[in-house]
């Protein structure tokens, strides 16, 4: 068996190579994750909670969405690199192998192809994963002299990952072919079956209710908390097109076919008839580059949700002339300094505190997450965080806060309960007296001074809310406040340019999805350059025909074409419902749409498929010509 597995592997090396290399592009960003996530813990365990806590949150909210997308994509390059082996496997079962040992044989294959594409992969990840150190310091993550750790552990459950992956796939991938009687599988491998089992059908159906239930789930999951699990049911709305895409594409191309006249360009009119004839095999082909669409779409849309949504929950609790914040070098006694500003009626200091929350309170390990701690002055009413429990009228006693709904969500602790927080040396059970809907705006918690000078935290003012007086001049006043080394504007302005400034921050949001976008690309094309190799034998008849070479690559490009514009149908009707379900938790308006990467990932997902096709049908149509 083994020997009858290696020969497989080195008689479909072609195909296998195209599988390696996704293997090993996929583990190569999961040992780059697990990077993350165990600097993240390490730090942590050293001391340094804040920085440790932001690389393991960053590390798990990438690892949900990137496992989602190496299953998918993994789980359609081996298929496809096995159904091009059904008449393979039909006369294997037809000189005497039993069931049992095709399942066998292809699970070795693909096993041998895993652990050695995997390890090389994750290897190379692993090392790496040092490349996104600059980009962690640049973006104030992490300290100046961070240096990411490395160890086998990344690198093992990258490959344990993989393999587990691709194992199941490969058996699943056999068993239709070991199960059909021989005969029947040579007949489906030269022509295609674009129908689906029950169980496949009722688990597409089950995905895409789901899908929609998750998109929607900022409905009763407030906040941040919502727009992330809403912003995955893209992918399970994709994974659902992927079970389904034999009839579903299928469906889809008789569309277009229907479209066509009969009497067309021979090259289009074998395209149409092509595309309806081999859905089954076009679909591992439209759900990667789908899945390109909708991955792209929806992490830069809900990224411009939730800034839009902080900016609105901003200027909803300001209530304000103009928000003042001090730059480098200004005085200590700034308020007052402001507050003596010809124009200027009040001025109220806010101050913010550093603190840490316990993360699992009904387990025995202490699990900690860094947090600010928003410090109100005692009966301000400059700012409304919009309560919707309680009252902020408690958080004047020592030991209280109010939380926004997403913490009270996240933690558990509703009015009344305890939130257990370190405030310096201090652990503090503090008392939730109310909850809030603007945590995006105001921040996750708020306390009193009390709270703060109890546990020696300073509560030193690092903004200024000014209210000026009825008729004065406010372009006089902000340019007497500028000059006291301080910035000054309105709250629309103010949070505008703090949400530009903080673009830095996103730059490694930005790395590690293109990260997740190699991954997706790199199994796109190895999917698109199989499909077109493995059809050299069709090419070849259909030169012996009559069809010219230049026929054959018009054909093949307008497959592509068509191939590409459905996966950018599939993809944009995948990420509506979550860009939908997003905006309607974060924003106080119609749903936001980051036009330019949608436009740009569109229109590349069809160059993509041109080009990829092109490529590998040059060589194919040039080799079948020969032959024939």
């Amino acid at each position: 068996m083994w020997q009858l597995a290696s020969t497989g592997v080195r008689a479909h090396r072609g195909a296998f190579a195209g599988t390696a290399v996704v293997l090993a592009v996929a583990a190569a960003v999961l040992a780059i994750t697990g990077v993350l996530f165990e600097s993240g813990t390490r730090l942590q365990s050293g001391g340094d909670s804040a920085s440790g806590s932001l690389l393991v949150s960053l590390a798990s909210s990438y690892a949900g969405t990137l496992i989602v997308v190496v299953v998918m994509v993994v789980a359609a390059t081996v298929s496809l690199a096995l159904r091009s082996r059904r008449r393979e496997f039909a006369l294997l079962r037809a000189v005497g192998a039993t069931p049992s040992q095709v399942r066998r044989t292809v699970t070795l294959e693909v096993g041998v192809v895993s652990l050695v594409a995997a390890p090389l992969g994750a290897i190379a990840g692993l090392f790496g994963a040092r490349l996104l150190d600059p980009v962690l310091v640049s973006s104030g993550m992490v300290a100046p002299d961070f240096t990411s750790a490395l160890s086998p552990l990344p690198v093992l459950a990258a490959v344990a990952l993989i393999v587990v992956t691709a194992v199941p796939v490969g058996r699943l991938g056999a068993r239709e072919a070991a199960r059909t009687d021989p005969t029947a599988a040579l007949q489906q491998s030269a022509v295609e079956d674009r129908q689906v089992g029950i169980g496949r059908r009722l688990t597409a159906l089950a995905m895409t209710l789901g899908g929609l239930a998750m998109a929607f789930s900022t409905l009763f999951i407030p906040g941040t908390m919502g727009a992330a699990m809403a912003s995955l049911s893209a992918f399970l709305l994709v994974g659902a097109a992927a079970l389904a895409g034999p009839v579903l594409v299928g469906w889809i191309f008789d569309r277009v076919a229907r479209m066509h006249p009969s009497g067309g360009r021979p090259a289009t009119m074998l395209a149409v008839r092509n595309v309806r004839g081999f859905s089954r095999r076009l679909t591992t082909v439209v759900v990667p580059l789908a899945l390109v669409v909708a991955a792209a779409t929806v992490q830069t849309s809900v990224n411009r949700a939730i800034s839009e949504g902080a900016e609105q929950q901003f200027v909803a609790a300001v209530e304000a002339d103009l928000v003042v914040t001090p730059t480098e070098g200004a005085s200590p006694d700034l308020p007052a300094q402001v507050a003596a500003v010809p124009g200027v009626a009040s001025t109220v200091p806010l101050a913010s505190v550093p603190g840490e929350m316990r993360t699992d309170a009904e387990s025995g390990a202490m699990g900690w997450e860094a947090t600010a701690l928003r410090v109100l002055p005692l009966g301000t009413a400059a700012v409304d965080p919009d309560v919707v429990k309680g009252s902020l009228d408690g958080i004047d006693a020592p030991d209280t806060v109010a939380v926004s709904t997403d913490t009270a969500f996240m933690s558990g602790a509703g009015v009344g309960e305890t939130l257990t927080l370190r405030l310096g040396e201090d652990v503090v059970d503090a008392t939730v007296v109310a909850v809030y809907s603007r945590g995006m705006g105001v921040g996750a918690i708020i306390t009193g001074p009390a709270t703060a000078e109890a546990h020696g935290l300073p509560v030193v003012p690092d903004t200024l809310l000014v209210d000026l007086a009825d008729g004065a001049d406010t372009a006089g006043a902000t340019a007497a406040i500028t000059a006291l080394g301080a910035t000054a504007a309105d709250p629309e302005t103010h949070i505008a340019t703090a949400m530009q400034s903080a673009g830095g921050e996103n730059d490694i949001g930005v790395a590690l999805l293109l990260l997740l976008l190699g991954v997706v690309a790199v199994g796109a094309a190895s999917t698109l350059a199989m499909t077109t190799m493995a059809r050299r034998d069709e090419l070849a008849l259909l030169h012996r025909t009559g069809t010219t070479r230049r026929q054959l690559m018009g054909m093949t490009t307008v497959e592509a074409a068509v191939t590409g514009v459905t996966a950018w149908v599939l993809g944009t009707v995948a990420v509506v419902p979550a860009v939908i379900g997003v905006s309607a938790g974060v924003l106080d308006g119609p749903p936001v749409v980051d036009l330019l990467s949608y436009g740009i990932v569109s229109g590349a997902v069809v160059v993509f498929a041109l080009v990829a096709t092109a490529l590998a049908a040059r060589r194919t149509t040039k080799l079948a010509t020969a032959v024939a």
